[in-house]
Order: C-alpha cells, then sequence, then structure tokens
C-alpha cells in the first residue's frame, strides 16, 4: 500500500517557531465565518512544522524544545481555539490555547503519547488520544483514553492494541470512535460515556477512524477489512472506489445528507518510484462518490469537511500540498517547505 506523508520521512531537522496569535477578522473580502485549517508544513525529512491557517493566512504553532511537531484536531468555542497535537523529538501530546502550548501528561515516565481528536463543552475540554508503551521483544501496547481538562483516562479494551481516533460531544453525552485489538486483528467501534460498543466486520479486522451523531443516527467512519464505508447505528454501508484501494477520512452529516471524504488509488498500475500510486482526491454525498479537482497524479486527499448551510469545506493535499475545496473550487494554501497537508477544520 502507498505509504504516508508522514512515513515517508527519514531525516531531521531543527525548526525554530514563534506565534503571534491572530486575532479573528472577517473573512476573505470581508463576507462569510472566518475558515481555520489546521495541518502541518515540512521542514525536512522527518520533521514537521504545526500550524494554523486562518482565512488562507498561514501561522505557526511553537514547538520550543522539540524539533517539530504536528497539529491533528481543531475545536472553537467563544473567542477561544483549541489545537490537538504533539511536538517531535521529544514525542509529547500537547494542545494549543490561542497559540500557547500546554503539554498532556502521560501515565508513566516511558509511555509515549498521542492526541488525535478534540472537542470542548462549556468549560470540559476533551482530548481523545492513546499511550503506547514497550512490552519487549520489540513489541508495543496501545491503550487508548482521552484527557479531561489535562487529567488521562483510560478507555476499556479487551486487546493490547487499541486507539481512539475521533470524538463528539452531543448533549451530555460523549462518544469517542476507535478500534480494539492485539496487533493483528482489531474490532472497530466507540465508546459512550466510556462503555465500548463494538461495530460488526465481515472478516477479522476494521477500523473507525470518524464520528458524527444527528439527531438518534451515530455514523462512525471506517473500514471492514479493505472496504471503506461507514455504521449508521451499527450497520454497515460500504462506499464506492474507482481504484482497487483507498481511504475514508471525515464525516460530516446536514439534515439527511451524509458526506465523506477521502481518496481512492489504482495498485494495479506500477507505483512510480517515491510517488507510489497515483490517488485521486473525492467525496461521497450520499454513497455517490464525487471527484474533486487536483493538478497531477500523485499526493492527492481529501482529509476533513465541514458543512455550513449550502457551503461545503473540504481539506487535504492536492501533489502533497496543503488545500481546501469550496463547493468543489480548488483553494492552495501557502505554507513554508516543500509539502503540507490540511488535515481539520473548523467555521467561527
Amino acid at each position: 500500500m502507498k505509504t504516508t506523508f508522514y512515513q515517508r520521512m527519514t531525516a531531521l531537522a531543527v525548526v525554530m517557531v514563534t506565534l503571534a496569535f491572530t486575532a479573528y477578522g472577517q473573512s476573505a473580502g470581508g463576507k462569510g465565518p472566518d475558515v481555520l485549517i489546521v495541518g502541518m508544513a515540512s521542514i525536512g525529512q522527518e520533521m514537521g512544522a504545526p500550524g494554523y491557517w486562518l482565512n488562507d493566512r498561514q501561522q505557526a504553532l511553537p514547538v520550543t524544545g522539540a524539533l517539530g511537531g504536528s497539529a491533528r484536531a481543531i475545536a472553537v468555542s467563544g473567542s477561544n481555539v483549541y489545537i490537538a497535537g504533539s511536538t517531535q523529538y521529544p514525542n509529547s501530546p500537547c494542545y494549543w490555547l490561542n497559540g500557547t502550548r500546554h503539554d498532556l501528561p502521560v501515565s508513566r515516565a516511558e509511555v509515549l503519547g498521542g492526541a488525535a481528536a478534540i472537542a470542548v463543552s462549556g468549560s470540559n475540554v476533551y482530548i481523545a488520544g492513546s499511550e503506547r508503551s514497550h512490552t519487549g521483544n520489540y513489541q508495543w501496547k496501545s491503550t487508548p483514553g482521552y484527557w479531561l481538562n489535562g487529567v488521562w483516562h483510560d478507555l476499556p479494551v479487551s486487546g493490547t492494541y487499541g486507539s481512539a481516533a475521533a470524538i463528539v460531544i452531543s448533549g451530555s453525552d460523549v462518544y469517542i470512535a476507535g478500534q480494539d485489538g492485539d496487533g493483528e486483528k482489531s474490532t472497530p467501534g466507540y465508546w459512550l460515556n466510556g462503555v465500548w460498543q463494538g461495530l460488526p466486520v465481515t472478516g477479522t479486522s476494521g477500523s473507525a477512524r470518524g464520528i458524527a451523531v444527528s439527531g438518534s443516527g451515530v455514523y462512525i467512519l471506517g473500514s471492514d477489512g479493505d472496504t471503506f464505508g461507514y455504521w449508521l447505528n451499527g450497520v454497515w454501508q460500504a462506499l464506492p472506489l474507482i481504484g482497487a484501494q483507498g481511504s475514508a477520512n471525515g464525516i460530516a452529516v446536514s439534515g439527511s445528507d451524509v458526506y465523506i471524504v477521502g481518496y481512492d488509488y489504482d495498485t494495479s498500475v506500477e507505483p512510480e518510484d517515491f510517488f507510489g500510486f497515483p490517488s485521486a482526491a473525492c467525496y461521497w454525498l450520499n454513497g455517490t462518490r464525487h471527484a474533486l479537482p487536483v493538478t497531477g497524479k500523485y499526493g492527492n486527499s481529501a482529509r476533513a469537511i465541514v458543512v455550513s448551510g449550502s457551503n461545503v469545506y473540504i481539506t487535504g493535499q492536492n501533489e502533497y500540498k496543503a488545500c481546501y475545496w469550496l463547493n468543489g473550487t480548488r483553494h492552495d494554501l501557502p505554507h513554508t517547505g516543500a509539502r503540507g497537508s490540511a488535515d481539520a477544520i473548523v467555521l467561527r
């Protein structure tokens, strides 16, 4: 399978970044919502520089004391902007509140942590992620969980390798999507207020990587073996691909419409050296696939989506560079470094 942008990086680089956190302003032209997109830019072949774009203007996030980092998720509450991510070398889960970094504690000194998703409800800040610890003989244990106002809470699993990938709060209920497994097989599902709800798969493994709740409907984005789609209240809905393989990365529900973003690619063709297999960014609306315009064959993907009225915003990559699409029209985002990614989005 094609390796990701992060997996291909192999050398170290040092970055010093500073931030003057920009106050919210009007979007381009003085109309419409502010658009905040988080992601990263390459600063070497292994390191990334975390940051965000406010109405297409790039802002760096500080990683003082580390060589690099990543920004994975974003939430806004009032005038506050929360971004979840991590530093690299040393590896530490963290979040930025209005541009100030706050490192998140792990349960033991030898444990590595990762922050994958964030949600804010009132004065409570929930950050979903995992802790990884070495168990010997090149084996690792991964424990899913979440930080609530900076305090780590394990989520129950039956295996040794679990993960928490997405979080949403609906009323007083906290939903966290992820999986429970042993490193060779995994069961997708979600935790509802800390209680595990497994989802059916046809084979031995699946994944859960996104979640949306609308009324009584619980939508879990993921995979059943090599098939991508979503579960609606536990019933699997597969998505069509034009290529042999693909990935579904983000989900949004607006009224009766279900939007899913991702990419697919054709493994029947010979990969082109470093670039891997040709990839096509796309989205599915109620199960029908729609291509997104890109400029080349490689490094294209859709990562996240938000719907506001009649406007559909999708973030991702165009030829390994950060971009977003607004109602199908691509907007390339400026960034330092040769490569970048736009991984999450929120409107204000």
